[in-house]
């Protein structure tokens, strides 16, 4: 601090363009650069109008989501217990082609709605809101159809390389659901861009309730098979894309005149270069199910589809919170605060992942058989062997969101995307070498291998750009505690299911829980942090009913 008789020259801040960064010039005062800085009483008031609205958008979202999630674990004992397991198989492997058709179909165009929209441009001029309008809906009709009809020709020509045997009955109904789904992506796309959450969220949660509605109902009607849902999501998702289609006609802001094909071109350079992401990593998650048909029947298809379903039920209620709230956060303190606190959070976030995931598969390697039989049946027995596996990849995969975070925040989307072609190439071969020797087991240690391989290529990636030191010992800890908890519930043996899976998980949740607090670390902490907590409040009662 200078002395009362110092006097110092002001400076005044200047943006030097070459340099690349604010310099310093005689002739300021630090008291306006402070004025300049700070935010308007205007600018304060519209940052608050906007994060209300971001919560309030926030919470459709997360709405519709908890009520997806639920739908989930509500339709899948229901298709389980319904279809014999071989049409189970037939379904499961029906919509992994529909989610490769659909991507082909969309071709990455989807990502355009979000990216051109603009909304004081377009309020203006109702010219160019037609034509934005316009260009996306009848772009995407026009892709849909194209790759429909180039996918019927080559299945005509080389039927068994797509492996359409089992789908020879359903191809038709895939390809209009394709087509369907397609153009729900930019129909879905339209009411995010125009802010109607509610209504997103709302047909997001009716759809699915009423395709499982449809399907109950049909069951009876055309009998117990795979084709069912597939007739039913034909039939609701028409309903839902013909009624949004008449409500973007009522408005005006689509006719086929208004088809701009230089904008057409723009929106496909921007998307296309995703659909390679897109597109690997359907073939991740999506290949072994035509291998295992391949290799080891429609019967084992069955076992390993209700395995893979139900540890991705389980994987998403894990990971659907997460996604909804890292990414923005870790953003956020990127862009405030800088690479290390970035990398701090993330550090101090996966460990807290870690910790949960890891319990929660003890849990569930536990319990599996039981977790199967009452959300499956016993027919399905055999596919508990293989959840674990199963469940494992699926939260190794999910780690992506934490050792991925530097490609993602400096925008390496395409090398993302060549991660993504290395790992399902990987998939692809290690299911080719383990299924004919190991059976189901070999497809499921072959997911979990293409996993881990994918989170290792993406961590060496990104830890040049954004490093990531995990505490290997703090993540030992987790492994054993969650190994001996695992071995402490398979003791429990008891013949009803529900009580079953209920003592077992108790169990291993218990005994990991207070090991982990034992060794101390993050579990001892909390429950340290929690009891202080207690016994404040208790003594702030007894205080308060004295006086």
């Amino acid at each position: 601090m200078a002395s009362s008789a110092t006097t110092e020259v002001p400076e005044k801040v200047i943006w030097q363009p070459a340099a690349g960064k604010l310099t310093a010039e005689p002739g300021s005062s630090p008291a306006s650069d402070e004025r300049a800085t700070s935010p308007s009483p205007d600018t304060a008031g519209m940052l608050k109008t906007e994060l209300k609205a971001l919560a309030r958008q926030s919470s459709h979202y997360l709405a519709a989501l908890i009520g997806n999630l639920c739908l989930g674990f509500v339709s899948f004992p229901v298709y389980t217990r319904v279809l014999s397991v071989s049409e189970y198989g037939i379904m499961d492997l029906g919509q992994r082609l529909l989610l490769m058709l659909t991507i082909a179909s969309k071709l990455g165009f989807q990502n355009a709605t979000l990216r051109f929209y603009n909304r004081n441009e377009f309020s203006k001029n109702p010219a160019e809101r037609r034509k934005f309008f316009s260009t996306i809906f009848f772009g995407m009709l026009f892709t849909a159809v194209t790759v429909g009809v180039l996918f019927q020709i080559t299945a005509g020509v080389m039927p068994q390389a797509l492996m359409l045997g089992p789908l020879a009955n359903l191809v038709y109904l895939i390809l209009g659901l394709a087509l369907l789904r397609a153009m729900g992506s930019i129909l879905w796309g339209f009411l995010r861009i125009e802010e109607r959450t509610k209504t997103f969220s709302t047909l997001q949660v009716s759809v699915k309730a009423v395709t499982l509605a449809a399907v109950c109902a049909l069951f009876p009607l055309i009998g117990h098979f795979a084709r069912v849902f597939f007739v039913a999501a034909v039939g609701v998702e028409t309903v839902l894309v013909l009624g949004l289609t008449a409500w973007l006609l009522q408005r005006d802001v689509l006719s086929p005149r208004c088809f701009d094909r230089s904008f057409f071109r723009t929106a496909m350079a921007f998307g296309a270069p995703l659909v390679a992401y897109e597109f690997s990593f359907a073939i991740l998650g999506s290949a072994d199910r035509f291998l295992v048909r391949h290799y080891v029947g429609p019967n084992a298809l069955g076992l390993y589809s209700v395995a893979c379903g139900l540890a991705n039920n389980v994987n998403e209620f894990l990971v659907a919170p997460i996604n909804l709230a890292l990414v923005p956060i870790y953003m956020r303190i990127f862009t405030s605060d800088g690479p290390d606190k970035t990398a701090a959070f993330l550090r101090t976030a996966f460990d807290l992942f870690a910790l949960a995931a890891i319990g929660l598969l003890a849990a569930v390697s536990a319990a599996g058989r039981s977790v199967l039989i009452l959300l499956a049946s016993s027919k399905y027995s055999g596919a508990d062997q293989i959840i674990p596996l199963i469940l494992g990849g699926l939260l190794i995969w999910t780690s992506n969101v934490f050792f991925g975070a530097g490609l993602l925040i400096q925008k390496k989307t395409l090398r993302m995307a060549g991660i993504l072609v290395v790992s399902a190439i990987a998939n692809i071969l290690l299911n080719c070498a383990l299924l004919p020797k190991m059976g189901l087991m070999g497809g499921a240690l072959a997911t979990l291998l293409s996993y881990l391989i994918c989170i290792i290529m993406l961590t060496r990636a990104s830890h040049r750009l954004l490093p990531l030191h995990i505490d290997l010992r703090a993540f030992g800890s987790y492994a054993i505690a969650g190994l001996i908890a695992w071995m402490a519930g398979t003791f429990i043996r008891i013949e009803s299911p529900a009580l079953n899976f209920l003592c077992r998980s108790s169990v291993v949740l218990t005994v990991y829980i207070a090991l982990l607090y034992a060794v101390g670390g993050r579990v001892r902490t909390a429950a340290d942090g929690a009891l202080q907590w207690l016994r404040s409040r208790r003594e702030a009662a007894i205080s308060h009913a004295s006086f």
